[in-house]
């Protein structure tokens, strides 16, 4: 599920908690309010961006029941999002099973689609706002703004490689049955505010293709467990000894009796033509917007107020008649490759790597 579709997803948690939650302040006589919830997080690198937008409601019977049998998804509205000189319509898509499907929501919901492929590709360090309008209602309106942030450059996997034979280039070993730290710059113009990290691994079982993810990371901005240098836009997150390779072999599940390969040797990881490097071994580096890295901070289970109730931020905006909670953030994507280290492949079985002469192990 890619990061967008999960946070669209998210909506309905938020709209159930609307339902059951308390407040640490109560108007008893205070006028009725509408609850707006949004969701939308802009994928730089995707063709297509959803937007959640539903409505909360104050029951007095069983709030799980309410939620189980109404779609709480708002139909009907005018969903705009300009930036970078560009203005994108947005498209209703109903029938959209709802996740996850457990039985706990109403099955369907209905989503606000938004084509950005090609020249309407979304750009980074550009501002792009989201205007939601009722046709029926000329008064109401909900309103957010998010600057993608720009892409990291990573220094270590370096992107351009190292030389070999012929003046090819080829893959640089991660030896991550130790300590690995993924270091990369930030950028100047408009930096995210925190950063995931994660490691895809493809390969094949018994000939059968298959992909792991390690990760995410939790939400950090600045270095954890080890420094790039001293420039203020350098970054470094380390991969503790084995930690990466421990979180593959749970997720390969192998059986002794099958043949785990890669497509990488000594003959693929050398490359005349860097474009021809195989990729299955990934590092990504998702960076967040200052809205989103504010959310998931400030919305951490890991923080309560007195009364054990945690604080909302939303950045969504709305008329003064109605309550506006969720989230309009975006996320900017990066990733370099590289090989495993021979112990690295050993411990995880594959292309039959032999146990090297040094010590190598868990």
């Amino acid at each position: 599920m890619t990061f967008n579709k999960l946070f669209v997803s998210l909506g309905w948690i938020l709209s159930l908690f609307m339902i059951m939650s308390c407040s640490t302040e109560v108007d008893l006589n205070a006028p009725q309010k509408d609850i707006w919830v949004v969701y939308g997080v802009l994928d730089q690198s995707d063709s297509v961006q959803y937007i959640r937008i539903s409505r909360g409601f104050l029951i007095e019977g069983d709030a799980l029941e309410f939620a189980r049998n109404n779609n709480l998804s708002e139909k009907g509205l005018q969903v705009k999002l300009t930036g970078n000189n560009v203005e994108y319509i947005a498209e209703q898509v109903d029938s959209i099973p709802t996740l996850p499907q457990d039985g706990l929501f109403y099955p369907f919901t209905s989503l606000y689609k938004i084509e950005t492929a090609g020249n309407l590709a979304l750009e980074t360090a550009e501002t792009y706002t989201l205007n939601v309008t009722k046709g029926d209602d000329p008064d109401f309106f909900l309103e957010a703004t998010t600057i993608i942030p720009e892409q990291v450059s990573f220094r270590n996997p370096a992107r351009n490689h190292r030389p070999g034979p012929g003046g090819s280039r080829c893959l640089i070993q991660a030896s991550l049955e130790l300590d690995y730290g993924l270091k990369f710059s930030v950028g100047s113009e408009r930096p995210a505010s925190g950063f995931e990290a994660r490691v895809f691994l493809s390969y094949q079982e018994n000939g059968n293709e298959k992909e792991i993810v390690y990760g995410p990371s939790g939400s950090f901005s600045g270095n954890v467990g080890c420094t790039d240098g001293t420039g203020t836009q350098n970054r470094c997150y380390e991969f503790t000894a084995g930690e990466v390779l421990r979180g593959f072999l749970a997720d390969m599940e192998q059986n002794p009796s099958f043949v785990y390969t890669y497509d990488i040797d000594d003959n693929s990881g050398c490359q005349n033509d860097v474009a021809d490097l195989p990729d299955n071994l990934r590092f990504e580096v998702t960076g967040q917007d200052l809205e989103l890295f504010t959310y998931q901070r400030v919305n951490s289970p890991t923080f309560t107020d007195f009364n054990t109730v945690r604080p909302e931020y939303t950045n969504i905006v709305g008329q003064d008649s109605v309550i506006t909670l969720g989230i309009f953030g975006s996320i900017s994507k990066q990733s370099a490759i590289a090989r495993l280290s021979p112990c690295s492949e050993f411990l995880l079985n594959l292309n039959g790597v032999p146990a090297p002469a040094a010590a190598c192990s868990l």
